[in-house]
């Protein structure tokens, strides 16, 4: 085959009852330069063997089976980079689906932009009495449906992760710039991602095209449902995005470093440590009353919320 233009690259862990799909889904893409690497993450049910039968039926598709000793889905994904052709990555997690011209859609907006990556919106769903229906995961605006540039683009991104992993398509030589996911982050590690590739190239278009989107499938062993993970991971990010404001010289980043200060305690309130959250809270307010105050009322709040779910619990 000639060498591909795009990557998909699928980390699976335990998922056989539904990567079927997933494959099948990929085989339905209107854009036909890719390849795909489907990486088994020590499975320990017959993921192996779902993923064979389904490279027998399909021989001439491009696909290929790598299985590692578990290491998480970062370390999965990155040895899907290591074994890849493509000049543009597509992540796919082995429970979630593509729309059909997504890859078609964006390869065009790479090839005739600068942008970092292109990213599509995303939608929720989950499996009920054998039909799909969508779910609302994110108050409305938390996923961006505009481009973001240049400080409006870090500015969203201390905020919160403004879009899936699954609903980009980025470019593999500015990935390898920034030194790919951070090892060490179990979750959110895409965040971490966008945040290093902002300050190599900060622009990432949204392709706000009604063809281009991601279903995000919901169920009881999804990453999204592990709470305990997911909290302790955006310690992590934080922590490191702290650390890349204060060695960049950008202009008004302190108040890019206070923000995410200020989120990071909220954090700790609605999820982790109480005490290390209300501390700041409090510190802010004790040194500026006027500028404190709602970031005071906002925590007080969370605490209540907290609070009270740790009653009816």
């Amino acid at each position: 085959m000639n060498t591909p233009i795009v990557t998909i690259i699928i980390p699976a862990y335990n998922y056989a009852h539904f990567i079927t799909e997933t494959l099948e889904n990929v085989l339905e893409q209107t854009f036909t330069g890719w390849e795909c690497i489907v990486v088994d993450d020590g499975s320990v049910d017959n993921t192996t063997e779902v993923v064979k039968t389904f490279m027998d039926l399909h021989p001439d598709a491009p696909f290929q089976y790598s299985k590692i000793a578990n290491g998480g889905i970062g370390v999965a994904r990155t040895e899907g980079i290591r074994l890849s052709k493509g000049k543009y990555f597509q992540f796919l997690d082995a429970d979630d689906l593509l729309s059909p011209d997504k890859l078609a859609v964006q390869v065009k907006y790479l090839e005739e932009t600068d942008a970092a990556l292109v990213f599509s919106s995303s939608r929720f769903f989950r499996m009920i009495d054998g039909k799909q229906v969508d779910q609302v995961r994110y108050p409305e605006g938390f996923l961006s449906a505009e481009s973001l540039k240049g400080y409006t683009l870090f500015q969203k991104l201390v905020e919160h992760n403004v879009f899936t992993v699954c609903s980009a398509l980025i470019r593999k030589d500015l990935f390898e710039k920034v030194g790919g996911f951070e090892a060490l982050i179990l979750n959110n590690e895409d965040w971490m991602l966008w945040f290093k590739m902002a300050f190599k190239q900060p622009f990432f278009k949204f392709d706000n095209d009604p063809r281009s989107y991601v279903l995000i499938r919901l169920h009881g062993s999804s990453v999204m449902t592990q709470h305990g993970i997911m909290f302790k991971s955006e310690i992590q990010v934080r922590e490191k995005m702290e650390s890349l404001l204060l060695e960049s010289g950008m202009e008004g980043k302190e108040a890019l470093i206070k923000r995410n200060k200020d989120l990071l305690a909220l954090h700790h309130v609605r999820s982790v440590q109480i005490a290390t959250g209300m501390s700041h809270i409090l510190r802010s307010f004790i040194k500026n009353p006027l500028t404190g105050f709602p970031l005071l009322c906002t925590g007080g709040y969370k605490l209540m919320v907290r609070v009270y779910k740790s009653v009816i619990n």
